[in-house]
Order: structure tokens, then sequence, then C-alpha cells
């Protein structure tokens, strides 16, 4: 099983985040479940604005797609400022909506039998639950299956007074649903509906 962890930070990779924090303490989980883990650092890709699947020039986000399909859970982590997702969380949702029409080898949308998830770090100043909300949404549309207590949302300083992930809970409950339902997926994927 694979999960691809996307971190939509607007610093980059060499900069240690809160967003970062919190997928490094998803990536654990995901591991000690044996779980593959593969991270991508979006900041540091060029990834082209478009709601489409086919852009031209040094645009980045066919390698970027490609570890999307690879993966049974793809889970997606964004800062919020002003009480909205990242716009690398806006841009990759829209370059999803580029597939929208494409059909995996059953015939079935593209993201079926692919789990989501969804980290929102606001720092206290709100608006994470508008992002997961939206990044929820946006995920079931396209196709992702979204297993209870699939959002993760921190709102205050990641560290309490004993040097503890605060998220600590919500990360692991989050990652073990996803676990649970991407299995349930590999086991027992969507069924072909007939017209």
């Amino acid at each position: 099983m694979k999960a691809l962890l996307l971190n939509c930070s607007l610093e980059k990779g060499h900069k240690e985040t809160d967003t970062e924090q919190l997928l490094d303490r998803s990536a654990l989980n995901f591991q000690k479940e044996k779980v593959d883990v593969e991270r991508i650092h979006l900041r540091d890709f060029h990834i082209a604005f478009g709601v489409t699947s086919n852009l031209n020039g040094n645009d980045e986000w066919p390698f970027v797609f490609n570890k999307i399909c690879e993966a049974d859970i793809v889970l997606l982590a964004t800062p919020v400022t002003l009480g909205e997702k990242s716009s690398v969380a806006t841009l990759i949702i829209e370059r999803l909506e580029g597939y929208h029409n494409m059909k995996n080898k059953k015939g079935q949308h593209l993201f079926y039998n692919k789990v989501g998830g969804i980290i929102a770090v606001d720092g206290g100043d709100g608006g994470a639950r508008v992002a997961v909300q939206s990044i929820m949404y946006s995920f079931s549309m396209l196709g992702f299956s979204i297993p209870p207590h699939a959002g993760t949302i921190c709102g205050e300083s990641l560290l309490n007074e004993s040097g503890v992930l605060s998220a600590e809970d919500n990360i692991f409950q989050m990652t073990s649903n996803l676990i649970n339902f991407a299995e349930i997926l590999t086991f027992h994927p969507i069924p072909v509906v007939k017209e």
C-alpha cells in the first residue's frame, strides 16, 4: 500500500514549517503500519496554472500526477492564511479537476478507489475548518473516498509545554482511518455501475 503526502506550504522544502511537522507525524504513523510513504513538497516544483491535463513548457505536473495515480492514499496538507487554504493547494485541486472526464481501466472516474485526507494548519487565526471542508468536497467530487475523521485541523502551536505534538491524537486517528479505508477498497473496490 502506498501513501502520498503532499505539502502545500508556500515555503520552499528546506524550511521546517508547522505543516511539515504534521506530515512528519503522519509519515511515522503510516510507516508503523507498513505503508510505503512518499512525500512531495509541491513548492519545490514548477506546476503551471490551469484546469487541464495538458499544459506545455516546463510544467512538472506530470511527475506529481503520476505519483498521485500510483498512490492508494493521498494526504494533502496546507497552511491557512487569512481564512483560506494555500494557493498551492488550490492549484493542485484545479489541476486534478482537469482529469474529471478521464476514466480508469474499469470505466470509472480516474480517482475511484483512492482515499483522500487533509491536514489544515491555521496557527490559531481560524479558517482551517473551511479549508478542510473545501478540499474534502473537491476530493469527493473528483472520486476520492473520504473516511470518517479524514481531516485534521491544527489551530494552536503544534508543541505543548512537554514538547509533545498537540495534534498527535488527531493525526493518529486520521492516518488509521485512511489506512483502514484503503485496505477495504483494496479487497472490495467500488463496483462498476452499468446503465
